[in-house]
């Protein structure tokens, strides 16, 4: 690849002789250089794209220097010219060595712009330096050939000077028009374009129509004037010129004479490079022999003319510009082929038959394959009959035949119904009746027989054939598939066909079960009766609306159908014969369903709209009606215990009384007494509640350890704990409405999500004021009651728990008394480590809280004794009962005690 730009580059060639310097440094080597330029006319181009100093400088020297032309030319053809700048300068600097003696050395400035193989003649100027005295042996030849130098002359043997020599080069245009194929300068224009020479390169040029008339589809085009291409294809050395391409511009061509648009697509025609353009001139690149050249004119694609005959060229040029441009049209041999008017038409030309012949004008397969179509005219013997105008639009009838008359094509009509035209043995035509039918004086042309109708079957459904019945499910729609009329003749009474319903049928789906009937009747007036019927049944069955889905089957095709229960209430779908209904849980009211939008109610309350649901009242739901329940934890009564106020007591009585101390006193009481209610407001408070049910044995409480309320739903139990609301502490009255002293009560509240409230439970809160004498002793009472009471509860849980286990023996109490997992119980007989032991009895405990079973207790699997402590655990389960668990353990303590001492005593 050359660099296009006109940079010049410079080269230098060095001699391998080493020469003595001028006078002042003779012993060192001599610095040829050698920039080589290589200029085109004008000169001046050489100049432009030098870098400013380069160029001042060669202007200085050229200047300076007058330069000298080489006598002889240095001349190729193009296509054996240098083809790169390596091989130019190698033969302008051998030219220059040939040419002039004593060369020291060459500067040639070789321009990029300037390519090689371009043609023309180019002067290459070169600065030499050479030697003085071979300079001026030159300018004194006479001089004595071999005599011995003087020392003058040996001295300007040193001496070099520079001149400046100008060597032409000639490069002589090649043909690529006219060069073998396997030339690498061939032309490379596809046919049926034209190669065009230019000087250096070549074109592609459309052809034009013949001199002599072009016959086309819309007529026969007259003679046209001479073309440009005329002198292309008759004269072998054309050269095209600047005035070639000024007649060609100033020329009016045709479609079939420019190159295909970019729009033409086909398997035989394909775009060209330069759409709509009759050459490639100014479209592709002015050097044809560049990759993009070379490229743009292989694809430069003129149309080829299906209608033109083969033609045998008369030179050389017009040989090889006519390849390929052979007739591509397929014409029977007495059909005229006419030319489409641009050759984008599909087709691009037609087979015209000769006047009196009819067909599509192309030779008919080989061999007889293929239906052979008898070209047939109407009774006028010009126009086609239907049939063969079929076949002629179909291009069924091939080649030019000669049409035979039919002479009922084209009759006219006959009036009666069912008649037809016939032809007399006479060959001409009268109206006679059509097959299969008889002349009756009434009505004409009749059938003879009436027609048999069968009902068509429903494809998905089916129809059962012996009850003519087709079963069909609610969410269904009925379509409409006929009868089956059975005779030749049936499709003269299609337009009497009767089709009844026996009621209405929605459009869309089939939403009431039932079932109705299609009567279909043909009409024959001339029969006895005077009609054909048959009869469908459609039966409508129920489908189960509780099963559909709105976005799957019958469901998505009918929503209508899908039932409308309220499941987050709930409730529940019954399917029922035709309908279904929505049932509330237990514990709820309403009529199960949620609203449903195409329901209206009409003025006597019921609903209308389609099909109404069993018990539907409007779509109220179904409403919780259960009343949470809430049970209080904790004492109840909740006391609270203040020092009683006093004055200062001695230990000896008096016997009189301080009545200053005492109003004193009860000054204090009422002053205390006033504040009970607001300190006990504030506790509740500040704990939350919490501290209504913290006792001495238990401190550490939270505001859910003092109350449990719960909503049994259909779902289950709801714990509503979080939600319960604590009242404000009223005072308690008695009977009378009269308040208790230093007693309150304080109401618990909770609403469930339906809005139902539970009924108030109420804890009493009791103020003790004791004297500071007994505070300590009722103080530990109280604690003595408080551990007394949580023992019992403990051991009333555990004797229930075990009740629970005798009652179910599946009961998961004594489960786990197998998995002991003792250190000293694994012996050396067991494999398992105390880890694994651990992990096996953690999988046993929570197998069993999640299956929520129960299992025997393992002592009641033990041998023997099973009846006896059955019995003991049912007395002493009586005796809890009978006085309770706390005595019942005081009596089993006294009666272990008896029984040692009796022991000790029979043994001491």
């Amino acid at each position: 690849h050359v660099p296009t730009s006109k940079t010049t580059m410079a080269f230098k060639f060095k001699h391998g002789c080493h020469q003595r310097h001028h006078r002042r440094s003779r012993s060192a080597v001599v610095r040829a250089t050698v920039l080589s330029l290589l200029a085109s006319f004008p000169s001046s181009n050489v100049f432009a794209a030098i870098p400013n100093d380069v160029q001042q400088h060669q202007q200085q020297q050229q200047q300076q220097l007058q330069c000298e032309r080489l006598p002889t030319s240095l001349t190729y053809s193009q296509d054996v010219a240098p083809a790169d700048v390596s091989a130019i300068l190698r033969v302008v600097v051998e030219k220059i060595n040939r040419d002039v003696s004593g060369v020291v050395d060459v500067e040639v400035a070789w321009s990029g712009a300037e390519l090689h193989r371009r043609v023309g003649e180019r002067i290459v100027r070169c600065t030499v330096t050479r030697r003085l005295s071979a300079a001026k042996e030159e300018e004194a030849p006479t001089a004595a050939a071999g005599a011995a130098p003087t020392a003058e002359e040996e001295e300007e043997d040193g001496n070099v000077v520079t001149q400046c020599f100008e060597v032409p080069f000639t490069i002589i245009d090649v043909n690529e028009c006219t060069v073998p194929r396997r030339n690498s300068m061939a032309h490379q224009c596809p046919p049926p374009s034209l190669c065009v020479n230019t000087l250096g390169s070549y074109e592609c040029l459309c052809p034009t129509d013949d001199a002599s008339a072009v016959a086309t589809s819309s007529g026969r085009q007259p003679p046209r004037p001479r073309s440009v291409s005329d002198d292309v294809a008759e004269n072998p050395d054309f050269v095209a010129l600047t005035s070639f391409w000024e007649r060609l511009r100033s020329e009016t061509r045709n479609a079939w004479e420019i190159s295909l648009g970019s729009s033409s697509r086909s398997s035989s025609q394909s775009s060209s490079s330069c759409p709509n353009a009759s050459s490639t001139h100014g479209c592709c690149d002015s050097d044809g022999h560049s990759n993009e050249g070379a490229a743009c004119r292989a694809s430069f694609h003129c149309p080829v003319d299906p209608c033109a005959p083969p033609q045998a060229p008369s030179s050389r040029t017009a040989r090889a510009n006519a390849r390929d441009r052979t007739s591509t049209a397929a014409c029977a041999p007495d059909a005229a082929c006419r030319r489409a008017s641009s050759p984008s038409h599909r087709p691009n030309y037609e087979c015209e038959c000769p006047a009196g012949t009819m067909g599509n004008g192309k030779p008919c397969p080989r061999g007889g394959k293929g239906r052979r179509y008898e070209a047939k005219v109407k009774y006028d013997g010009v126009t086609p009959t239907e049939e063969t105008r079929r076949a002629l639009e179909g291009g069924l009838i091939c080649g030019c035949v000669e049409a035979t008359v039919d002479p009922c094509d084209g009759f006219p009509k006959c009036p009666g119904k069912n008649e037809v035209c016939a032809i007399s043995p006479s060959n001409t035509p009268h109206c006679t009746c059509a097959t299969g039918y008889v002349r009756d004086p009434h009505y004409g042309c009749v059938d003879e027989s009436p027609p048999l109708l069968h009902l068509r079957p429903d494809p998905i459904h089916g129809l059962d054939p012996r009850t003519g019945i087709t079963h069909l499910a609610q969410g269904d729609s009925y379509e409409e598939h006929g009868v089956d009329v059975i005779d030749d003749n049936a499709e003269e009474y299609l337009r009497s066909l009767k089709i009844a319903y026996s009621r209405p049928l929605p459009q869309g789906c089939l939403m009431e079960m039932g079932e109705f009937h299609v009567d279909y009747t043909v009409a024959t007036p001339w029969t006895d009766p005077p009609f054909v019927s048959a009869k469908r049944t459609v039966v409508i069955d129920n489908v189960n609306e509780c099963q559909l889905k709105m976005d799957s089957g019958v469901g998505a095709r009918c929503p209508e159908l899908v039932a409308m229960c309220d499941a987050d209430a709930g409730a529940r779908c019954r399917d029922e014969i035709g309908t279904y209904t929505c049932l509330c849980p237990e514990g709820t009211e309403g009529d199960g369903f949620v609203p449903i939008s195409r329901l209206r109610p009409d003025k006597g309350g019921l609903f209308v709209g389609g099909m109404v649901p069993n018990g539907y009242r409007g779509g109220t739901g179904c409403r919780d009606t259960r009343k949470p329940v809430i049970d209080l934890l904790g004492p109840n009564p909740k006391r609270f215990r203040v020092a009683k106020v006093g004055g200062v007591k001695g230990v000896l009585k008096t016997g009189s009384k301080n009545e200053e101390m005492t109003a004193r006193v009860e000054a204090l009481v009422e002053e205390q007494r006033s504040a009970y209610e607001s300190d006990i407001m504030f506790m509740i408070k500040a704990t939350s509640g919490a501290e209504l049910c913290a006792t001495a044995t238990k401190p550490n409480v939270r505001p859910n350890d003092c109350v449990h309320a719960k909503d049994h739903t259909y779902k289950g139990t709801v714990n509503l704990t979080s939600r319960v609301t604590l009242g404000d502490p009223i005072p308690k009255e008695d009977s009378n409405g009269v308040p208790i002293p230093l007693q309150w009560r304080i109401p618990y509240n909770v609403m469930d999500d339906a809005g139902n409230e539970a009924m108030t439970v109420w804890r009493d809160l009791i103020v003790e004021e004791v004297d500071i004498d007994d505070f300590d002793r009722k103080v530990g009472r109280g604690m003595m009651t408080s551990r007394k009471e949580e023992v019992d509860e403990a051991v009333n849980a555990a004797l229930a728990n075990e009740r629970t286990k005798q009652r179910n023996p599946n009961s998961q109490g004594d489960c786990l008394d197998s998995c002991n997992c003792d250190r000293q119980k694994l012996g050396s007989g067991h494999t398992m480590s105390l880890e694994e032991c651990n992990a096996m009895c953690e999988r046993k405990r929570m197998d069993v809280a999640r299956d929520k079973t129960t299992c025997t207790p393992s002592y009641l699997e033990r041998e023997g004794g099973s009846s006896n402590h059955q019995i003991i655990q049912e007395m002493l389960a009586f005796m809890e009962e009978l006085v309770g668990p706390s005595a019942m353990m005081l009596l089993l303590l006294g009666c272990t005690l008896a029984t040692m001492l009796y022991i000790l005593r029979r043994i001491f």
